[in-house]
């Protein structure tokens, strides 16, 4: 698995906590915005170089 350093883990796992309270209040487009953020995220880490 990939390396994330302990700031980022805590921002994926701020913004899925935050997708999980959209979707569960039927706010569709908040969660698709959030959802668009962590594969940001996701995909920058992926991108970058692994830290030994």
């Amino acid at each position: 698995m990939m390396n994330v350093s302990e700031n980022e883990s805590r921002t994926l796992a701020m913004l899925r906590y935050q997708a999980a309270r959209y979707k569960a209040a039927g706010n569709g487009a908040m969660c698709q915005q959030v959802s668009a953020k962590i594969r940001r995220l996701l995909n920058k880490l992926q991108e970058s170089p692994a830290e030994a």
